[in-house]
């Protein structure tokens, strides 16, 4: 079943302007280019920070419902199983127990040091399929109700950046990205993050520099610079089939933010097992970088309330309750493949 979240709201608000196709489709192109990028806007604090945050899970799942492959509608809200995670074909390394973040970095630096570095060809492509929560209550920033909903999408980004790819309407469509411009922050594109440094402090010095840059020169807390150095570093991970010394890397800047804790059990949003690297942000809200333990691939993200929140805005006030998912995502299978429309 295919959705069209725009053709919903206007079924819902009959008398707002019509959309403009023309726009719709250039918009399209845009956001299967930065479909992992965290939309940034100043000042950094309480409102804006989180729908900054949740907008990458639940507004972006909206927005790219042009794209859509299929849409499993489960009303019980409990994430379904049966599937294989990322690489999970490949021999791991018998390596010790994983028991908080410097761990699981180290083990994921020796897997990554065992295997070839492999990258892709400048006319390669990355290949993901993501499932992202949706809600029947709606959403708009963040889920207004149960994640009782599942958006499957599947996206193709050619190295060298100049095109990507969807299933538009059950057709494959290419787009070409040479005349987009790159000004999402952080930026995502794939070129982009195949040039990001494999070494850690190094991975982690850039990140923070990134941070500033966002900033505009206004002085930020050290725990506001560590909230989004954690959530930019995620979104790195998100969408793309990367080199696993890179993936490392990232590993081990996070296990260098302050706040970062580990979680030896959970699930991703297809009811894998899995461990979790997360921040509480703001106080109130729990973002999670979901691994395999196995592979040390990246499976997911999601953001949950830790408490009653009330976040202010300049036209409404979001009103938080304590356990409510915000955002969940998971990433089911990445590849470097030869062509778009290839799976593996």
């Amino acid at each position: 079943m295919s959705t069209d979240e725009i053709t919903t709201f206007r079924a819902a608000r009959p008398e707002a302007t019509p959309y403009d196709p023309g726009a719709r489709a250039r918009l399209r192109a845009r956001l299967i280019q930065e479909s992992t990028a965290v939309p940034h806007a100043r000042p950094l604090r309480s409102w804006t920070v989180s729908r900054r945050i949740m907008a990458v899970g639940a507004l972006t799942a909206a927005l790219v419902a042009g794209i859509t492959v299929v849409q499993n509608i489960d009303l019980s809200g409990r994430p379904t199983g049966g599937h294989a995670a990322p690489g999970e074909s490949r021999r791991p390394l018998l390596l010790g127990p994983v028991a908080n973040a410097e761990d699981l970095a180290q083990a994921a630096a020796q897997q990554a040091a065992a295997e070839p570095d492999v990258r892709p060809r400048p006319d390669q492509w990355s290949y993901a399929k993501t499932v992202l929560a949706m809600s029947s209550k709606g959403t708009g920033g963040s889920l207004f109700g149960p994640p009782d909903r599942r958006l499957t999408v599947e996206q193709w980004r050619r190295a060298d950046g100049k095109q990507s790819a969807a299933i538009e309407n059950g057709k494959l469509e290419i787009h070409d990205l040479g005349s987009l411009e790159l000004s999402a922050s952080p930026r995502s594109d794939y070129p982009y993050l195949l040039s990001l440094p494999d070494d850690a402090d190094a991975l982690l010095d850039h990140v923070y520099k990134v941070v500033d840059e966002e900033s505009g020169g206004e002085k930020e807390s050290e725990q506001e610079r560590a909230d989004r150095a954690f959530q930019i570093i995620e979104v790195y991970m998100r969408d793309s089939a990367l080199p696993s010394k890179l993936r490392a890397a990232m590993y081990g800047a996070l296990a260098k933010i302050p706040g970062v804790r580990y979680e030896g059990k959970a699930a991703d949003i297809q009811g894998r097992p899995g461990v979790t690297l997360y921040r509480i942000v703001e106080g109130y809200l729990r973002s999670e970088i979901i691994v395999n333990p196995k592979t040390y691939e990246y499976m997911g993200f999601r953001f949950i309330a830790v408490k009653n929140h009330v976040s202010a805005g300049l036209d409404m006030s979001l009103h938080t309750k304590k356990g409510q998912i915000l955002g969940w995502g998971g990433l089911i299978k990445a590849a470097v493949v030869d062509k778009p429309g290839q799976r593996a």
